[in-house]
This record gives structure tokens, C-alpha cells and sequence, in this order.
């Protein structure tokens, strides 16, 4: 019994000598680990690496028998990326764990909420102070790990940081040396926080109207605009552009017709009707509507494409020398032919007049109207919305006119442009989109 008394002895302390040494190495390893010698993952704010904002990591001890943690639960200072001028910025995390953006603006609005996402894209809605909120997960598994891979750190990180983006104002003009007919279209684009853009020309009435992104405001040069330079002033907040327009002759054609002196006296030389088109039509011109009704390119307003008089023609009446010039397009019509409305606008008229007999008014807005002359029936009224290629009247030969045709003129102001410019898609209208 002694025997076996002694062996136990000997067994325990054996026991007891590993229990201390394996304990001491444990410990040793323990306290030799250094939990905070992690590597974060990388994230990126625009050009700008994030610092961590807060943290908890479990990093292994003796490959994984243990784990000794480190954190910092307490919010450190947020970083400030400072000023931002771009309406957007792009995210980057280096890595392919679980994560977790949250973009907020000042009232703490969120702006952006991405899971999982190793690059995203904020934009910005507008200039302000926002804040950017990045949680990374380190998993203690991952699906690449095999059975014989040692173990590795897990835990959380966390990033934040604030930037005030302030975007100015940017100024573009469609063109700067056009011909007569021609639309020039001025855009401001940026966040333009309240900021209301002027713009100065003796070119045309200017209207700005509210575009995605911005304002956009549009010039008409007229047929007869002389040629030469014209200067542009464009403001708004801190950008400011000054740019010469510079206007070219175009060549338009000559067309020489007789009309009875009956009709002739009947409605051109008739003072009460041209003080019923100044009371009328004038007004007209001087109004224009900040809202953009129209969307894509402009249609021909009726089905005939044939035309007894172009845009801009020098017209010799009765033997004259000195021309009247033709505003618009003469379309060759039957009586009873549809007209329709070119793109979507508002009726700003609809009525008959002595010297354009049935006639139509359709604003598109910042200024930019269709006139439509001579028809013999409408079929819409004043305030009415109508659409691209919604019926506003028919075809006839009322008011000065010598036969069944329709007149179409597109002005902005009182200024008139080429209508197949706008038809066939080269108008400088279509900078705006």
C-alpha cells in the first residue's frame, strides 16, 4: 500500500508540475499576446483613408485555445474630411466582411444605407454637413477557412467621419457662335441652395426654369437679328461667366406672291386689327412660364411636311421692294387637316383674331411658345395642358390669308426661331436635357 501511496504521490506532483507548466505557458502566451496589433480594414472616403472610430478584437491565443480581447467602446473624435466639392463621393472598404454605410445628412436624414457593399456611391442632395457611419464585422469563421488553417482575430470596427460638401454653381452655354434661328440654352447647374441665377442679354427675353440638377434658361435669335457680337451675363452666387455671342448671317430665300386688295385692305391695313393683335399677342410675348412642359424632341404639327413658305423668307407682296419676312413655316394643308401640339405645354391662348383668324398659343415654357395661325376650328381652350400630338385645332384659311394652310411659329419672347431646328433635333434647346 505504501507502494501504491507513493506512486500516487509521484503522479500528482507530475500532474501538478505540467498543470504549472502548462498554466505558466498559457499565461506567458496570454500575457505576451498583443490583442491590439491588429490590422483594421481599410476603408475609403473619396481620396481619403478613414481612421478608426471604435473597436472590439478578440485575437487568438496559442492558436485558438484562447482569445484576449481589446475595445474601445468610448466614441473618439469624428474625423473631418473638411470641404467636399462634388455632389457625389465614393466609399471603399477593403475587404470582403459584412458591413454596414449609413450616410445622414444634418438632421440626421439618412442620405445612403448599404449592407455588404465593398464600394458605394453617396449623392449628395445638396450642400451641407453630412456624416458618414461605416461598421465593419471581422467573422471568426469565414467560408475560405479549411480544418488545418490556423485561427485568426475577429471583432468590430468602426468609422466616422463628417464632410461639408459645398458644391459652387457651374455655368454651361450650348453655343456662342450661332446663326439667325438659332436657341441658345444657358445651364446652371450644382446645388444652387436658394440661389436664384440672373442672366443679362439683349438677345431675347430670358426666364430660368427648373431643370433635374440645376436651372436652364433659353435665348432666341431671331431671322433678322443683325450679325455681330452680343454680350452675355451670367451670374449666380460666386460663379460668374461673361461671354460674346457671336451672331452669323444666314441666307434665307425670297418668295414673290399677289394677294387681292380685298383681303388686303380688309385685314392688313386695318388698324382696329392691329391694335386688337398689340392688345392680344404682345402680352404674350413679354410672359413666360417657369415651368419646362416639354420633354424629347419637338413633332411637326401636322401630318404635311410640303411647305408654301420656310422660316425666315424674304416675302415681296404685290410688286413690292421692300419684303415682309416670314416668322414661321407655311404648311401645305387640306381645310380640315389636325394640327397638333408639337410637345406637351400650356394654352396661354385660344381664340380668333382679326389678322391670324383661329389661333392657338401653347407655352413650353421659359418663354419658348407655339403660335399656330388660320386654323378653321379649335379644339382646346386657355389654361388647358396639352400633350405632344393632342389635337388643337384643324386647318383652315381664316383671318390674312389667301387659302387653307396652317402657320406655325415657335418664339421665345418675341423673338422667333427656326421651327425645323426644333423638329429635327439640332436646336440648341436640347442642351437642357
Amino acid at each position: 500500500m505504501r507502494v501504491v501511496g507513493k506512486i500516487m504521490l509521484w503522479v500528482v506532483l507530475v500532474l501538478l508540475l505540467i498543470g504549472g507548466i502548462v498554466g505558466g505557458v498559457v499565461a506567458w502566451s496570454y500575457h505576451n499576446t498583443d490583442a491590439e496589433a491588429f490590422t483594421a480594414p481599410a476603408v475609403m472616403a473619396g481620396d481619403t483613408a478613414l481612421g478608426i472610430n471604435g473597436y472590439q478584437w478578440n485575437e487568438p491565443v496559442m492558436g485558438g485555445l484562447l482569445y484576449k480581447d481589446a475595445q474601445e467602446n468610448a466614441t473618439l473624435q469624428m474625423q473631418d474630411l473638411g470641404t467636399w466639392d462634388a455632389d457625389s463621393m465614393n466609399i471603399q472598404i477593403a475587404t470582403g466582411d459584412p458591413s454596414h454605410l449609413v450616410v445622414k445628412d444634418e438632421a440626421g436624414a439618412v442620405v445612403l444605407d448599404a449592407n455588404n457593399q465593398r464600394e458605394a456611391t453617396v449623392r449628395f442632395p445638396a450642400n451641407g454637413q453630412y456624416t458618414l457611419e461605416v461598421r465593419v464585422t471581422v467573422p471568426e469563421t469565414r467560408a475560405s477557412d479549411a480544418p488545418s488553417d490556423p485561427a485568426h482575430g475577429y471583432g468590430v470596427f468602426r468609422y466616422a467621419a463628417r464632410v461639408n460638401v459645398a458644391v459652387p454653381p457651374e455655368i454651361k452655354i450650348s453655343e456662342t457662335k450661332v446663326e439667325q434661328g438659332a436657341v441658345i440654352t444657358v445651364l446652371v447647374k450644382g446645388f444652387l441652395d436658394g440661389l436664384e441665377p440672373q442672366i443679362e442679354t439683349d438677345l431675347s427675353l430670358t426666364q430660368f426654369c427648373d431643370i433635374p440638377g440645376g436651372k436652364a434658361a433659353f435665348i432666341g435669335v431671331h431671322y433678322n437679328r443683325e450679325p455681330g457680337e452680343y454680350p452675355l451675363h451670367v451670374s449666380c452666387g460666386s460663379a460668374v461667366v461673361d461671354e460674346t455671342i457671336q451672331v452669323v448671317h444666314r441666307d434665307f430665300p425670297k418668295q414673290y406672291m399677289t394677294i387681292s386688295s380685298s383681303v388686303a385692305n380688309a385685314t392688313m391695313n386695318s388698324a382696329a386689327a392691329n391694335e386688337e393683335w398689340r392688345n392680344i399677342i404682345y402680352p404674350i410675348y413679354e410672359a413666360a412660364d417657369p415651368t419646362i412642359y416639354w420633354e424629347g424632341t419637338f413633332v411637326r404639327p401636322c401630318e404635311a411636311t410640303a411647305k408654301n413658305s420656310e422660316y425666315g423668307l424674304f416675302r415681296y407682296t404685290n410688286g413690292a421692294t421692300t419684303p415682309v419676312r416670314h416668322a414661321g413655316i407655311d404648311y401645305d394643308c387640306d381645310r380640315g387637316d389636325e394640327v397638333w401640339s408639337p410637345a406637351r405645354g400650356k394654352v396661354v391662348y385660344a381664340g380668333f383674331l382679326q389678322m391670324t383668324g383661329n389661333t392657338v398659343v401653347v407655352e413650353h415654357g421659359g418663354g419658348l411658345k407655339s403660335y399656330f395661325f388660320h386654323m378653321d376650328s379649335l379644339s382646346c381652350e386657355q389654361g388647358q395642358i396639352v400633350e405632344q400630338g393632342q389635337l388643337v385645332g384643324l386647318v383652315g384659311s381664316t383671318g390674312y390669308s389667301t387659302g387653307p394652310h396652317l402657320h406655325y411659329e415657335a418664339r421665345i419672347g418675341n423673338q422667333s426661331v427656326d421651327p425645323e431646328q426644333l423638329f429635327n433635333g439640332t436646336s440648341g434647346l436640347y442642351f437642357a436635357r
